[in-house]
């Protein structure tokens, strides 16, 4: 039982935005993760919606040593990748990467994610009104299988998913699934 014998030892924080950008082709994200020891920015624009990495900066204000500041280098290897390679994050040739850097950017995926959920959801229900959310998922994970067995709802063997399986496509979706394919 938690008394009043505990103390607070450490507390990080961590803010991440994603914005989609007037274009609607690009998001742009900021994040920031700070702690007792350690302060860490990256702010990075990715093409919606392969999620490849069009521009990307990493700061690290405040660091416990100064060798630490190498893994801004990290930065040059993701332009041009798909955001997921991003979680790799380590230096070719060379030992040691940079663990909290790594975690940070594990957020700013799992937000990238759920910022294309949320515009992937305006834009089919534009296309497709009245869509329903198995019809979407299926849309969704048809164009990102990657998603499949990614949490315990996208599991191939929970209700959902399978719900997801026997759904319908919505009328008219081929044109969209081929457009995807090219």
């Amino acid at each position: 039982m938690l008394g009043s014998e505990r103390r607070l030892v450490t507390n990080r924080k961590q803010d991440v935005a994603v914005y989609l950008l007037p274009s609607g082709r690009h998001f742009q994200v900021e994040a920031e993760m700070q702690d007792e020891v350690h302060h860490m920015r990256i702010r990075m624009t990715v093409n919606h919606p392969s999620l490849k990495i069009k521009e990307v900066e990493l700061e690290m204000p405040g660091v416990p040593d100064p060798l630490c500041t190498e893994a801004r280098e990290l930065a040059e290897s993701l332009l041009g990748q798909n955001a997921v390679s991003g979680i790799q994050l380590s230096r070719e040739g060379r030992n040691g990467t940079c663990l909290l850097l790594k975690d940070l950017f594990r957020t700013v995926l799992t937000m990238l994610i759920q910022a294309q959920y949320h515009v992937s959801r305006a834009e089919l229900t534009g296309m497709f009104p009245g869509i329903t959310e198995e019809q979407l998922f299926k849309i969704w994970t048809f164009a990102r299988p990657d998603l499949k067995n990614s949490c315990l709802r996208y599991a191939d063997d929970s209700p959902f998913m399978q719900r997801v399986e026997e759904a319908q496509w919505p009328r008219g979706v081929e044109k969209l699934l081929q457009k995807g394919a090219a």
